[in-house]
């Protein structure tokens, strides 16, 4: 267990796996980029992603993102919500925490309605 993580280092997940989320998502149910893709994100099921908008609050929150039922449609989730659940077009920053004791992943993905 060369990272204490109480798991026996072959049971480990395989953290040779490149992780690469999309950069775009169009929450528009035409059935392309509804929700946003991580590519990889399975390989590290203790990973933790948030996604923030442009003034640092937090819309997205989840443990074990999976690209299904656990994965972001671009609908805020956290704290006041006014109107409807979906977020406005523009920019938002996410932070990817893989679970592995690597360094946390951040960049952005443009939401387009």
């Amino acid at each position: 267990d060369s990272n204490n993580d109480g798991l026996p280092d072959f049971r480990d997940p395989n953290n040779d796996v490149p992780v690469e989320p999309d950069q775009v998502l169009s929450p528009n149910n035409d059935g392309i980029n509804d929700v946003w893709v991580i590519d990889g994100i399975e390989a590290y099921p203790n990973n933790v992603v948030a996604v923030y908008n442009r003034w640092g609050n937090k819309v997205f929150e989840v443990k074990g993102y999976n690209n299904n039922d656990r994965a972001w449609g671009g609908e805020s989730e956290i704290g006041v919500i006014l109107g409807q659940r979906r977020v406005p077009d523009g920019t938002y920053f996410f932070i990817i925490d893989l679970g592995d004791g690597s360094k946390p992943k951040s960049g952005y993905v443009v939401v387009k309605n």
